[in-house]
């Protein structure tokens, strides 16, 4: 039986799925693979799992073997002979050329196909003599590939500020974009320093808890807002967007400041994000499912209530924003969010123990079937965006192909790290048709 698996090479730890007719090949064992670059050693990161229907066996490339200790001893040779060989080479070809560039790293094809040379340079450099006179002293295919700064930091860092190695060289595939807003919202230092890693940009990993962050934004009141609680009713002084908490100063009192959590607040909506699951809505067999209707935080805008002085000047000196006077504070506004039913298929092509990834006009979501109970959850993995659809169904779990997080299907709740969770959707079922709350 012909299985695939997901497996890193190459010195930039790229990760490609791979077919094997082998029964032996476990989590990190070191094995042989063909690649479109040659023989190159890599790295089991997933499970051997059956090829999907939708996927051509021929679209994937193969593992050769196991590694051997021959091979192993080959690879050491590479890196301890072959590498600082054609470093020192093209250290001497650049100087004699005067070009302006400086070399990061050699990949060094282990069959001997090619010989790849990461730089970095500040201009676009002519090559074409350099790799000339380095094709004819190692008689093989070269390639210069120019890099910037953060490839650079996955080729030749070690440890970032955490202590632990680069997540670039360990376990981050894709670089995405980070911004300065992905730091603000986290309520980070603005000291450079403090927010750069060895690459000189922003910390990647201000990428991986802001889903959390921007979601908590929403779903939290405002400074400023007054609300009703079940701890009393106040105006809102801070946020703690990690636990959905916010500090209210109590009304008629000498500033007695409490903490309320977000299911505390009247009118908030439920943290969906980490919802303990959603009873499976009771609409009339035969028909469709309602539309229903669900009210955010209530919410009411700083500028048409009545604040204390000592808390306006709290919150003029942190918002930077002058609270105007008004005599009374009304009751706050309701508002509607509207939600909405929306068909995923039918149950019959999702057998027990299966999974399957649908979308929804923007979002998707992945959705499994658990001894005939269906649960829905967002399809992209609270770590690096993986597809949890994809994944392989362990009881009430999933495991994520890229990194093997762990999520229960039923809440949304990370399994492997503390305190992360994905979306959890409301599902219905109609006869055989499956529909989720949007």
């Amino acid at each position: 039986m012909v299985n695939y698996t997901s497996i890193r090479y190459g010195k930039m730890r790229l990760v490609g799925r791979f077919k094997t007719d082998r029964e032996d090949l476990r989590i990190r064992d070191r094995c042989i693979v063909r690649t479109d670059r040659g023989k190159e050693v890599g790295e089991v990161l997933t499970a051997l799992q059956p090829i999907p229907e939708a996927v051509p066996p021929e679209s994937l490339w193969d593992v050769m073997r196991r590694a051997e200790g021959a091979d192993l001893q080959q690879l050491e040779r590479v890196e301890t002979e072959a590498i600082p060989r054609a470093t020192r080479i093209f250290k001497e070809l650049v100087k004699k050329l005067a070009l302006p560039m400086k070399i990061a790293d050699v990949d060094y094809i282990l069959g001997g196909e090619r010989v790849i040379f990461y730089f970095t340079s500040e201009t676009r450099v002519d090559f074409r003599e350099l790799v000339r006179q380095l094709a004819h002293e190692f008689r093989t295919r070269i390639e210069l590939k120019q890099v910037g700064a953060r490839d650079q930091a996955r080729l030749i860092g070690d440890v970032g500020h955490c202590g632990l190695e680069l997540c670039c060289r360990s376990h981050l595939k894709e670089l995405g974009g980070i911004t300065m807003d992905m730091a603000k919202v986290q309520k980070h230092t603005a000291d450079p320093s403090k927010i750069t890693g060895r690459c000189g940009k922003l910390l990647c990993c201000l990428r991986y808890e802001y889903a959390w962050y921007t979601e908590s934004r929403q779903m939290l009141p405002a400074r400023g807002a007054r609300l009703t609680t079940k701890k009393g009713t106040g105006f809102v002084v801070d946020q703690n967007m990690v636990l959905r908490e916010v500090t209210i100063v109590k009304d008629n009192t000498d500033g007695e400041r409490v903490i309320v959590g977000l299911e505390d607040i009247d009118g908030a909506p439920p943290a969906v994000a980490g919802c303990d699951g959603c009873a499976t809505p009771k609409v009339p067999s035969g028909t469709a499912p309602a539309v229903e209707a669900a009210p955010p935080a209530a919410v009411v805008q700083a500028d048409t209530v009545r604040i204390d002085t000592n808390v306006r000047k709290e919150i003029e000196e942190d918002t930077k924003v002058n609270l105007p006077i008004v005599p009374e504070a009304p009751a706050a506004p309701a508002r509607a969010m509207d939600r909405a039913w929306l068909r995923l298929g039918a149950a019959a092509e999702l057998p027990p123990g299966t999974s399957k990834v649908e979308d929804l006009g923007g979002p998707k979501v992945a959705v499994f079937n658990v001894d005939g109970v269906l649960h829905v959850i967002s399809n992209e993995c609270g770590h690096q965006g993986g597809p949890l659809g994809e994944g392989k169904l362990e009881g009430f779990s999933v495991v994520c192909p890229w990194h093997q997080w762990k999520f229960d299907v039923t809440t949304g709740h990370c399994l492997s790290v503390g305190g992360s969770s994905v979306r959890k959707y409301e599902v219905g079922r109609i006869g055989d048709d499956i529909y989720v709350m949007v």
